[in-house]
């Protein structure tokens, strides 16, 4: 069972570096895409306030294009 979820965990992790390739052409699309990316790997983990609250930080991150900081958030909240 522990290795199956660091299976699921790195796969995760693979399908958020991903969502970073267009992090500079669309900023919302990318946080969008990393929140419903969690939230169908996890459902029912966030409340909609925290989800809205935790969708808003990856926009500015994403906007900064700081992707080393929204994968941190990323796992921060998901994991």
């Amino acid at each position: 069972m522990i290795l199956e979820s660091k299976i699921k965990q790195a796969a995760l992790l693979v399908a958020v570096d991903i969502s970073f390739k267009r992090i500079k052409k669309s900023p919302e699309r990318c946080a969008r895409n990393l929140m419903e990316l969690g939230n169908n790997t996890f459902p029912n983990k966030l409340t909609k306030d925290q989800y809205a609250d935790f969708s808003q930080q990856l926009i500015l991150l994403c906007e900064n294009k700081d992707a080393q900081g929204a994968r941190e958030l990323f796992i921060q909240i998901f994991f």
